[in-house]
């Protein structure tokens, strides 16, 4: 690509908006903010919109009718263009509690998908969601495959993995966690808390081995309860006692109220939130039924008050949230000022999953991935390492 220039917006920076202004690309990296349009740019209007840093989802499952349990490399392409079209310019591929023969198929069909020319949002690694996890808190997760780890099964999927992995959410209230923990910790993985019951006590054990984040907080993760009759704190309150836990939010409006989001940012700021679609292959879509997980084994649900849920209306069963609504949720909706709601979108996501050197925000010398939206918070266009994406 030539150069690219983008002006007459309001340019989101990790600290401030700058009124009116523009932003410089050249040859996929940005290289200056704020600077008249060169000669031999390609011009952009952005209409007196937003120019913000694309959106990095890392927890989402599907989306455009495709689940990354489809085991397909085309379902990976298609989430990926999907969730492009709504301002993600990368994600995390999510998986689900399942036999590990599928899991395999899983992994190889990332890698497969990652030697093709990307054709929309980066594929940055596995978010690997189960199968450790309690059945107390396994949410739409399913109860028979769910087991303790061991180390042979760990360091046999992460070798068949070759890297691909990045974060491997657990229980830490089951048996071998110390092991669990020490063993993503030799493989630079981020272990994750998630569908858990565990107390205060057992989530501070968890954090002091090495667990650094939590999945889906507020959502599947403990808080007071008795346990043989007496009380305890839970994740929740032992994650906000702790300044080096990061948590991530479901923003769709559905799963967190605001005044939750709101006691989490005050505590946790926008440095260690990142927000979330935990999005299903319904996301992106008008459909009002749908399935949650591989298309041939997964749950029947129904599309009802813009989320999945089941059949009976009983539950929630996911997400058909995308990463421009997480934005309107927490800005609009919520109030939370839009420099934080950017920083959890975009910049705190890319620190977490190791990328945040060269992507999550506009700054000279960064990728130029970039989304335009329009004053109401629509997206307009969307730029993936400088290249517009069409769709």
């Amino acid at each position: 690509m030539g150069k690219l220039w983008i002006g007459n917006g309001n340019v989101v920076l990790p600290d401030r908006i700058l009124a009116g202004s523009s932003l410089l690309a050249e040859d996929r990296y940005i290289t200056a903010i704020g600077v008249p349009c060169p000669p031999d740019a390609e011009p952009v209007d952005a209409r007196g919109g937003y120019i913000l840093p694309g959106f990095i989802d890392i927890h989402v499952h599907g989306g455009g009718r495709a689940d990354f349990m489809d085991g397909t490399a085309e379902s990976f392409r298609q989430i990926a263009r999907a969730h492009c079209a709504h301002g993600t310019t990368a994600l995390c591929p999510t998986t689900m509690t399942c036999p590990d023969p599928l899991l395999m198929q899983v992994i190889d069909c990332f890698w497969e998908a990652k030697s093709q020319p990307q054709d929309g949002a980066e594929l940055l690694g596995l978010h690997l969601e189960g199968p450790f996890f309690s059945a107390a808190s396994k949410g739409a997760q399913p109860v028979s495959e769910q087991r303790i780890p061991t180390e042979e099964v760990l360091n046999r999927i992460l070798d068949h993995a070759r890297g691909a992995i990045l974060r491997w959410d657990a229980a830490p209230e089951l048996p071998n966690m110390e092991l669990f923990s020490r063993v993503m910790e030799s493989r630079g993985v981020m272990a994750s808390v998630a569908h858990t019951n565990a107390t205060a006590e057992e989530a501070m054990q968890s954090y002091n081995w090495g667990f650094s984040h939590v999945t889906h907080f507020y959502n599947a993760t403990s808080t007071f309860h008795k346990v043989n009759g007496i009380v305890h704190s839970g994740v929740i309150e032992a994650t906000y006692l702790r300044d080096d836990v990061t948590i991530e939010l479901i923003g769709d409006g559905r799963h967190i109220p605001k005044e939750s989001m709101w006691l989490a940012y005050r505590i946790k700021g926008a440095d260690g939130i990142c927000l979330i679609t935990d999005a299903m292959r319904a996301a992106g879509t008008d459909d009002t039924q749908s399935i949650l997980g591989a298309r041939d084994t997964g749950v029947p649900v129904v599309i009802k008050d813009e989320v999945a849920q089941l059949p009976d209306l009983s539950s929630y069963a996911g997400s058909i949230a995308t990463m421009d609504r997480c934005l309107r949720t927490a800005h609009v909706k919520y109030g939370i000022p839009l420099v934080d709601v950017s920083k959890m979108l975009s910049l705190t996501p890319a620190r977490l999953m190791g990328c945040g050197n060269r992507t999550g925000s506009l700054e000279p010398g960064k990728e130029a991935d970039i989304v335009i939206m329009t004053a109401d918070f629509l997206v307009d266009q969307v730029f993936v390492k400088g290249h517009r994406f069409d769709g």
